[in-house]
């Protein structure tokens, strides 16, 4: 039986006038207009038999008539009797609703066959016709791709499906101001993905927020500590180290060149030579021929970071023969003082351990194997451990390198995906909880931020081909690198209280739906617009709680005030911070 089975009498009105996907409608019935609501949804007559057009409700203004009297009755009336109204809704056509085709019946498409005719009945959707609507549009959303969000505001009984595919496929971003629900609704996210079958997912989790994200379908790693230094940690441990050969030329360059140095273009260029002569000593000692012949300065093969000091510092004392026999300056005697300096005091700082002290089995040319697979492996690959959602705690790096560390974990994951055949890639999304820390605007970037926000621009310009998705999780989008944000067609947008933020939001909605955005401030904790490819609806959705809650951080201040606890574990908190440690 159809859905919208309306008489004409319960019409609101008729249709004024139609501009591609915007339609205005002129209500007559005063009463009628009372009960609209904006963001609602109403239905339109089509020019087709067994269709109705969804749209939903922009504007409802109310304005007297201006129109001059015509009849010489007009002319004689009453001038304190009220002047006419003019009624008028305008609407943005979001569907088409098909009663039936073959054997299906009632079939929601996200696209428009047709548009109303002028003077076609428009009809309010509520009550009983809203909730089978809804159940419709749930059916159809979870038909396969079953990411379920929570239920929709203006129909609790409906549950709010996304299409997995189109969620991850196509990127998306969640943002909200902090105590919105965003780290909530990424929990929620997370925890259907891990109970996939062959999940495979990475979390960038920057605070340590989504440690009690737990079950058969996590893993959990955090990037080691100055207190996992000399200790024995592996990968098995949950600690992983990044040995300073996995970065590439640029991010070297960014961590030990001072761009003002007047010297910087020559230290550059040694840095590369000094580096492709290592890495050549090491392929040829090991018998690596095919790499030999290829390989580059951004290639993955350990080198000694000894033989490149040593050989710096030769060239940075080196004397020549002059052309009259005497022994003079060589041509970089002096000039690689500042660069040595930064190299020794990065390779001596025990916050970068994980880069510059890591175990010596990292420098064996079989260890980044085993580092791939635990990072990009599915459950599927390893049924004694599973988690196909890998949690990744940087909670201990170094605010300062944190972009350069985060990028170049993508830059593996990317890389990998890069160089598999097609056939046997298997699809891989990457979450970037807090991305404004390190996929910021160029211009509050430093040396290391441009080298991630180029890596991460990339990502989101060729991921896709790649089977590579991105979710950028933030709480300031206005911070956010402007074109990574560009490529993600899916948006979760939670209250946001900031009018820069407010404006980046909007200008990420289509244009007929601009009126949406100005909900962001009022929007109730845990409650979300959806927007973009992997939602049927536009719409405004309760998002559900999930089963283990985040550390957001968030404490009840007053609360905690008025309670008796008192403040303690002050010594070991001191200790802590000498230790740079929390365990």
């Amino acid at each position: 039986m159809p859905i919208f089975d309306y008489d004409d009498n319960e019409a609101l009105g008729t249709v004024l006038s139609v501009d591609t996907a915007t339609v205005v409608v002129r209500v007559t019935d005063a009463p009628k207009l009372r009960q609209l609501q904006v963001n609602r949804l109403a239905v339109l007559q089509s020019s087709r038999p067994g269709q109705h057009l969804i749209g939903v409700i922009q504007k409802i203004t109310r304005s007297a008539s201006s129109a001059a009297p015509d009849t010489q009755a007009d002319q004689d009336a009453d001038p304190m009797q009220p002047l006419g109204e003019t009624n008028l809704v305008r609407i943005t056509l979001i569907g088409t609703l098909i009663d039936r085709r073959g054997s299906r019946r009632n079939i929601f498409l996200r696209t428009l066959e047709t548009v109303p005719e002028i003077d076609a009945n428009c009809f309010s959707v509520e009550g009983e016709r809203l909730s089978a609507f809804m159940r419709v549009v749930a059916n159809v959303a979870g038909d396969g791709q079953k990411l379920s969000l929570g239920h929709y505001t203006i129909d609790d009984s409906a549950e709010a499906y996304l299409n997995g595919n189109k969620f991850f496929q196509r990127h998306a971003t969640i943002v909200g101001s902090t105590g919105s629900g965003k780290s909530w609704t990424t929990a929620r996210i997370l925890e259907q993905v891990s109970e996939l079958p062959q999940a495979n997912a990475i979390m960038f989790d920057i605070h340590g927020e989504y440690t009690p994200l737990t079950g058969d379908g996590f893993q959990h790693y955090r990037i080691a500590g100055p207190g996992d230094l000399g200790g024995d940690k592996t990968l098995d441990d949950g600690v992983i180290f990044l040995p300073y050969w996995l970065l590439g030329y640029e991010a070297l360059v960014s961590m030990f060149v001072d761009r003002s140095d007047q010297n910087a273009p020559n230290q550059s260029m040694l840095i590369s030579r000094t580096i492709i002569e290592a890495k050549r000593a090491v392929l040829t000692d090991g018998g690596h021929k095919e790499i030999l012949d290829n390989f580059t300065v951004d290639s993955p093969v350990p080198f000694s970071l000894d033989q490149v000091m040593s050989r710096l510092n030769h060239l940075n004392t080196e004397m020549v023969t002059g052309s009259s026999g005497k022994d003079k300056q060589g041509d970089f005697h002096g000039k690689l003082s500042r660069l040595i300096a930064r190299l020794d005091a990065k390779r001596t700082d025990r916050r970068l351990g994980f880069l510059f002290q890591p175990p010596a089995a990292t420098s064996e040319f079989s260890w980044l194997d085993d580092l791939v697979a635990a990072l990009i492996s599915g459950s599927a690959d390893r049924p004694e451990k599973k988690g196909g959602v890998k949690i990744i705690d940087f909670s201990e790096v170094p605010s300062d390198v944190l972009p350069l560390i985060v990028s170049l974990v993508a830059k593996l994951v990317f890389s990998v995906q890069q160089w598999t055949v097609p056939e046997k890639r298997h699809p891989m999304a990457l979450v970037c909880d807090e991305a404004h820390l390190y996929i910021p605007e160029r211009s509050l970037s430093d040396a290391s931020g441009d080298v991630s926000i180029e890596i991460f621009e990339r990502i989101a310009k060729e991921g896709r081909k790649y089977g590579l998705g991105l979710v950028v999780v933030s709480q300031r989008p206005s911070e956010v690198n402007p074109t990574v944000l560009s490529q993600c067609n899916n948006l979760v947008a939670m209250r946001l209280t900031n009018g820069e933020d407010q404006s980046v939001i909007r200008r990420l909605l289509p244009d007929s739906l601009g009126s949406f955005g100005d909900l962001l401030p009022i929007l109730d904790t845990g409650e979300a617009l959806v927007v973009g490819d992997a939602s049927l609806l536009p719409s405004r959705i309760r998002v559900s709680e999930p089963h283990s809650k985040p550390n957001s951080g968030t404490v009840e201040f007053w609360d905690r005030w008025s309670s008796d606890l008192s403040v303690g574990g002050l010594q070991q908190s001191v200790e802590s911070w000498r230790r740079q440690t929390v365990r």
